[in-house]
């Protein structure tokens, strides 16, 4: 879920020594209320510690645990984790006690392209140099792909990465977890 937030908002999520508190659980109960799944009678009824990191330039993750409670005494410990991009753009993530709530804001893991891309250059004794010239890619290229941050789709970047590593167009595809070629 992504949301925007006022001034007054942002400045009580990114205030770790206190801040307006009611401002914060506030916020809180509007983001789980939006939730179809989230139990309506549970509500963030107390802020216990704010703590902001920067990502990057622009992104800083903030982690806020608290309370939350029900009319009938029952209390759990909460932990959000908020994503804020630039002046104001937020997810939200929430775990009450060990349950998680929400969505998440890690970010997927590399697909495994990258690391039986590696596999077979080791077992082949190429450096990412070496496919680089083979392929007729820039090194960045070949190294997004060994992180499994880029998957090769287009057909001439799977021939000569095929040709590269000595392997048939169609093995590369199911390596690389296309569909069979058309």
């Amino acid at each position: 879920m992504d949301d925007e937030l006022t001034r007054a908002q942002f400045d009580a999520l990114m205030n770790e020594r206190g801040g307006d508190r009611e401002i914060l659980v506030a916020l809180l109960n509007e983001c789980v209320g939006r939730w179809p799944w989230w139990d309506r009678s549970w509500k963030v009824i107390e802020i216990r510690e704010v703590r902001t990191r920067r990502l990057n330039t622009l992104q800083r993750r903030v982690v806020v645990n608290g309370v939350v409670g029900r009319d009938t005494g029952e209390t759990l410990p909460l932990s959000f984790t908020v994503r804020v991009w630039g002046p104001g753009r937020v997810r939200f993530e929430v775990r009450v006690v060990d349950a998680l709530v929400g969505e998440s804001v890690r970010d997927s893991d590399p697909y495994p392209f990258g690391l039986i891309l590696c596999a077979l250059m080791d077992r082949r004794g190429l450096s990412r140099r070496d496919v680089a010239h083979r392929c007729g890619l820039a090194q960045s290229t070949v190294a997004k792909m060994m992180a499994g941050y880029m998957v090769p789709r287009e057909r001439g970047l799977l021939a000569g990465l095929a040709a590269a590593l000595d392997l048939s167009v169609g093995d590369l595809r199911a390596i690389a977890g296309l569909p069979a070629d058309d």
